[in-house]
């Protein structure tokens, strides 16, 4: 159980009946650094959201290596990637002591029978995780590999001392040794080396969102 207060700073819906259930149901949960969250293989018992902490997903490739595939550092930041009724494919450890607010999926099942308003705050959770990823993955992407190690910096600063090379790498498709290179190269070079442009790195990714939204709107216009 968790206080109806907590409840409200994460599920902002005026159904008072909702927030009482929510709490009723839910808890908080602490993972020491190290600690794993959900491991690959396993069924999903809860959805997580995170508190405070620092967080990462993996996955193993074709040769049973791990690779990172995303860092979650935000408040709010929704931490299950995948539907809820498979089995997990990818694994999430904390990278130092963090908190979640945990709700069990089966009892969230149960009650949103009653309380359809649920499964809007699920899909709202879920939407802005696709969107982060989705932002993430267009990072990689298009940047080079100074770029994407830069926009790393500033978008996880406490990953750089917590994270191994390799995870770091990994999340951004580099190999370690480029990396450890990358890192050489930028400390020989002054602070007002190559500006990083074109690079979002926000508290809210409503401005992402709203960008995808302009262009998928533009391009329906242009349709008709």
């Amino acid at each position: 159980m968790v206080s109806e207060e907590l409840t409200r700073e994460f599920f902002h819906t005026g159904d008072e009946r909702l927030i009482r259930k929510l709490s009723e149901i839910s808890q908080v949960i602490s993972y020491k650094r190290g600690e794993e969250i959900y491991a690959i293989g396993e069924a999903y018992t809860y959805f997580f959201i995170l508190i405070q902490g620092l967080t990462y997903t993996y996955f193993c490739d074709e040769q049973n290596r791990f690779i990172t595939n995303c860092f979650f550092s935000r408040k709010y930041d929704f931490l299950n990637i995948e539907a809820y009724d498979k089995q997990a494919s990818m694994g999430m450890k904390a990278l130092m002591d963090t908190e979640v607010y945990a709700v069990p999926i089966q009892a969230a099942l149960t009650a949103v029978k009653e309380l359809p308003g649920l499964a809007w705050e699920y899909a709202n959770y879920l939407q802005k995780s696709m969107v982060y990823l989705c932002v993430v993955n267009n990072r990689r992407m298009y940047f080079s590999s100074n770029q994407r190690y830069q926009w790393f910096c500033e978008k996880w600063p406490q990953a750089l001392s917590l994270a191994s090379n390799r995870q770091i790498a990994t999340f951004l498709r580099i190999r370690p040794e480029s990396l450890s290179r990358l890192k050489s190269q930028l400390k020989q070079c002054d602070s007002g080396n190559e500006a990083l442009s074109n690079i979002l790195v926000t508290k809210d990714l409503q401005w992402d969102y709203m960008d995808i939204k302009q262009i998928m709107e533009k391009k329906e216009n242009a349709e008709y």
